[in-house]
């Protein structure tokens, strides 16, 4: 055998296993919260449903792209931040940008190390809602009208506002249950939800007596994060990663909405 075939089997027995395990897919651990979020995370408990949610959705057509194998669990969500601050899962989905919370996980972010809005999941808007006879509205800063309880659904991020604008709030475990108790109960007179969870339910006859305010109370991205350590071992995938779900987000969201609206 000559030195040139000696060369190209030593060059083949090198490198095919190098080929071999880049074609592999990296795998990643994400997790969710254990309650549901429809239409963006569906279902309860630690069981991943069939279908899933939108924010699943989308992170599987941007995982397909750059071959990943996606790993779900699903924890409450103080658990799902603790994980991610000690690197025991690779990110977590769907959250906001709080200054306290980018200290231990990471966003997408622009070159000038901003916070980068265009590779969120999702933008999420909460609105005032109230029955059509009554005055009640938001002005943008302050509610206006009547005055009584708001409903909001147990454990939404607008509770807080609203309590530090001294609204008195109630906290149903569900958006029907708040529209509920807004057209069965006179002491309360609005209810403060996601635009997502409620325009399903509008559509029944039930609630058809229900108005929406001008302007939304809040309007907030919520974003896929991930954690120091997953970045820290793959940069460039991260980035790809978010890139991807840039590019996906408004084709998935619009082609999977209908999947999810008996679901509401």
């Amino acid at each position: 055998m000559n030195s040139h075939k000696i060369y190209f089997w030593l060059f083949i027995i090198f490198m095919f296993p190098a080929t071999s395990q880049s074609s592999e897919p990296i795998e990643l651990t994400l997790s969710y919260q254990i309650n549901p979020s429809p239409p963006y995370q569906m279902g309860t408990g630690v069981e991943v449903i069939e279908p899933p949610g939108i924010a699943l959705d989308i992170i599987n057509a941007a995982a397909q792209e750059l071959n990943l194998k996606i790993v779900y669990k699903r924890y409450p969500n103080v658990r799902v931040m603790h994980l991610l601050k000690h690197g025991q899962i690779d990110g977590a989905f769907m959250f906001s940008y709080k200054p306290d919370r980018a200290k231990i996980v990471r966003y997408p972010l622009t070159q000038e190390g901003k916070l980068d809005s265009s590779k969120r999941l999702a933008t999420l808007s909460y609105w005032l809602y109230s029955l059509i006879e009554a005055k009640l509205d938001w002005d943008g800063t302050n509610v206006t009208g009547a005055k009584g309880f708001i409903v909001a659904e147990h454990g939404d991020s607008i509770i807080g506002d609203l309590e530090k604008i001294g609204q008195k709030v109630q906290q149903p475990d569900s958006a029907y249950k708040a529209l509920l108790m807004l057209t069965k109960r006179p002491q309360v007179v609005g209810a403060a939800l996601q635009d997502v969870k409620v325009a399903p339910l509008l559509d029944s006859a039930e609630f058809s007596g229900i108005k929406r305010s001008s302007v939304p109370l809040k309007t907030k991205d919520y974003f896929l994060v991930l954690s120091n350590r997953f970045v820290a071992r793959y940069p460039d995938l991260a980035t790809a990663l978010w890139e991807k779900i840039e590019e996906r987000r408004d084709d998935v969201t619009k082609e999977s909405m209908y999947r999810y609206s008996s679901f509401q």
